[in-house]
């Protein structure tokens, strides 16, 4: 989807309460309508905020390993609920689009991406909250050990974020308020993307067969933001705050029952995801 690359009045500015800190300027991708939809809302800090993990699944509708793999996640989600935001990027060779069943192409411009930063890619292989980098991949028998260490770290960083779905324009007006909660000299960028679940086409299985009817999960569709995200702030300080907000032309072949945003922080530096947060679109 063409993204109109205009600038934000995402109302974004890291406050500080020292005067001699000038509010940054963000250039961002789908500049939210304010004219049209209003005020960006007002966002309460969060008494206890969490620690989430954020999956990357780098996978394909030929990967015949994938299912079992993703059956794991899938698992996981459901124990540990808003606490594991996962993605199923297909990218690389086994995400190709061939002779039916497999001629539906799930492949994205920003899952290349994605994929082009991983030193050595595979399917099924997976980032956990970027730890050891961006082109650090694990094999499904790491993920687990990975998503515990992380879940047991204190957050760096607050997130929330309030959507909504303008289903008569065709729009999505999404706001992330982000809060440091740590001191830092690096810099963060802040990502924004759309999945879709429930989306039936057929998948390779292990044992080499097809299945036909296969359920597709939190599959990247696109990114809202430069798929490496923009930047919302500079050596932050503890209780630095932004909002980020976005209108996005919403992709009128997805379903928007069945689609999710997803918002994290990365820090550009570590290159690791300091947190993350979802939220299911509702009309």
């Amino acid at each position: 989807m063409k993204k109109l690359l205009l600038l934000s009045s995402l109302i974004a500015l890291v406050f500080s309460s020292c005067s001699d800190k000038e509010d940054p300027i963000l250039k961002l991708d789908n500049r939210y309508l304010e004219s049209v939809y209003g005020p960006v809302p007002e966002f309460e800090l969060l008494a206890t905020p969490l620690k989430n993990v954020y999956l990357e699944e780098f996978t394909g509708h030929k990967c015949t390993n994938c299912p079992p793999a993703t059956e794991k996640v899938n698992l996981w989600e459901e124990e540990l609920g808003v606490r594991l935001v996962p993605i199923s990027i297909h990218a690389g060779t086994f995400a190709n689009p061939s002779a039916a069943p497999y001629n539906v192409d799930f492949r994205t411009s920003d899952g290349d991406i994605y994929w082009g930063q991983l030193e050595v890619g595979f399917a099924p292989g997976a980032r956990v909250d970027r730890v050891g980098g961006t082109s650090a991949l694990y094999l499904d028998s790491e993920w687990r050990d990975l998503i515990d260490d992380q879940l047991a770290k204190a957050p760096e960083a607050a997130l929330q974020m309030v959507t909504s779905y303008v289903a008569n324009d065709g729009f999505l007006n999404i706001h992330v308020h982000g809060q440091f909660l740590k001191a830092s000299t690096d810099g963060f960028n802040l990502v924004v993307l759309i999945t879709e679940s429930h989306i039936i086409s057929p998948q390779k299985n292990v044992d080499g067969s097809d299945i036909l009817d296969y359920e597709h999960n939190h599959m990247l569709r696109d990114a809202v933001t430069l798929p490496q995200g923009q930047p919302v702030a500079s050596s932050p300080r503890i209780d630095d705050v932004f909002v980020s907000s976005f209108s996005y032309e919403f992709n009128p072949a997805w379903v928007p029952n069945n689609c999710y945003v997803i918002a994290y922080l990365v820090n550009n530096t570590t290159g690791e995801i300091v947190n993350v947060v979802d939220q299911e679109i509702t009309e």
